[in-house]
């Protein structure tokens, strides 16, 4: 696969999207190492057809946390259903794969098939399946027909790559099956196809697995941002980041920042930077070891047994697609009370702050196992609560307070997107390890 990447720099124009135009603004571009560079696109950036009209920067973050309460509430679902699975007798292993509803702040702009079809899909390191869409529903565009492009090509069942996905193979000539269930949507059914991603005029990857998928009979919940899925969790054949060699990174700067140009995805031998930490992938989800939080380097009086996981509940997990952190109630509640002794805040209870800068906001940190460390300042911690210019809120969330199912998650941590701002976060899945670097995403060393 990598002598098919190319050596020099290109620009990919998506000239059209449906009856969308895109600014030009997307870049890949192939490393003398191989390494494959894909800039992301922000969800409410120019280039986004997805472009969402807020009333307000309240508004805004009000539809975040939402999404990652969401989100948070069906990773505890996925841990239930986990766990019957080992009961007797067991589930039928050809029901439909639970999923988390696709959302994300970031899209991977890229396309498929010949002619090309632009896409631009959700980045998630919570799915295991890369999909596009197939059949245009009510709530998605999706103009790829794989009938209609010259380099696809057919995967059966008798295929050594099938292995059906939530679906049954009834005969070898059968198409290869996908069922996802979508826990407030419904399913999406499809077929596994190969055919070629393009990610500039010269720089084309053939015979790439991915799903082909039809929600026009289950449409997606209308919130949902993209033409599909780019699955970056560790599954052996569906994975976009398996098949580009199981070790890819990604770089998020002011996700606040929506023409911020410079937040990247590398596939093909990411960038592993900074200590590492071990993860588990469980369920396509990537679960880490959170051992401490730190405010100006003093460890809070938090007991580390709330992160752990055991098989039906809790863990803490790094996740591409929530925007928000959720800490464990108790986290959640040592690191507010820490930092209003600190800040004095004006408004104790709502902990907001009138024209707040980044040198009033200390120093937080997630130690890992290992020593890998997420550091979170101003703009992980805080952002816009009131319609008030200037005011800045504490935007930590604990579960409890955005579901009403409290004992079942409690102890549930997920670090979203916007912990990991200003880190290079590169995965390493043969190894099992993740790798935190605390940096400018424009100064990474391509």
């Amino acid at each position: 696969m990598s002598s098919s990447l190319s050596t020099y720099f290109f620009i990919f124009y998506i000239l059209s999207f449906l009856l969308v135009v895109l600014p030009p603004v997307v870049t890949c571009i192939a490393s003398s190492e191989g390494r494959l560079i894909v800039k992301l696109v922000h969800i409410d950036s120019p280039a986004s057809p997805y472009r969402r009209k807020y009333d307000s920067p309240e508004h805004r973050d009000k539809i975040w946390t939402q999404l990652a309460a969401s989100r948070l509430l069906q990773i505890y679902h996925h841990q239930v259903a986990k766990k019957e699975a080992t009961d007797d007798p067991p589930i039928n292993p050809y029901s439909p794969r639970l999923s988390l509803d696709p959302s994300g702040v970031f899209l991977v702009s890229l396309g498929v098939g010949t002619p090309v079809k632009p896409q631009l899909l959700a980045m998630d390191t919570g799915s295991s399946v890369t999909w596009v869409t197939c059949v245009a529903s009510p709530f998605q565009a999706g103009d790829y027909s794989y009938l209609k492009s010259t380099t696809f090509m057919r995967v059966t069942c008798a295929d050594p790559d099938c292995v059906p996905y939530g679906a049954y193979c009834a005969y070898p000539a059968d198409e290869c099956p996908f069922t996802l269930k979508y826990m407030s949507s419904g399913l999406i059914n499809g077929i596994f196809v190969k055919d070629t991603l393009t990610f500039s005029e010269n720089l084309k990857v053939p015979n790439m697995m991915f799903g082909c998928g039809f929600p026009a009979d289950a449409p997606i919940r209308e919130d949902f941002t993209g033409t599909g899925v780019t699955g970056l969790s560790n599954h052996p054949v569906y994975s976009m980041a398996t098949q580009f060699g199981s070790v890819f990174s990604y770089c998020i700067g002011n996700m606040h920042d929506p023409s911020y140009g410079f937040n990247t995805l590398i596939l093909n031998e990411g960038l592993l930077l900074g200590n590492s930490t071990p993860i588990l992938n469980i369920i396509s989800k990537n679960y880490v070891n959170l051992k401490s939080i730190t405010v100006r380097g003093e460890v809070l009086d938090i007991n580390p047994i709330i992160f752990d996981r055991d098989i039906s509940h809790g863990g803490t997990i790094m996740d591409s697609s929530s925007a928000k952190i959720l800490l464990a109630d108790d986290a959640y509640n040592a690191l507010r009370e820490k930092l209003k002794q600190i800040m004095a805040p004006a408004s104790a209870e709502a902990m907001c702050f009138y024209n707040l800068q980044p040198t009033q906001v200390p120093e937080v940190q997630f130690i890992f196992e290992q020593g890998a460390k997420l550091s979170l300042g101003m703009e992980a911690l805080f952002s816009p609560g009131q319609s008030t210019p200037n005011v800045q809120c504490f935007n930590g969330v604990k579960p409890t307070s955005v579901t009403l199912e409290e004992l079942l998650v409690r102890n549930l941590t997920l670090i979203g997107i916007n912990a990991q701002q200003f880190h290079n976060i590169g995965y390493d899945y043969t190894t099992g390890k993740m790798y935190i670097s605390k940096t400018d995403c424009d100064d990474l060393p391509l």
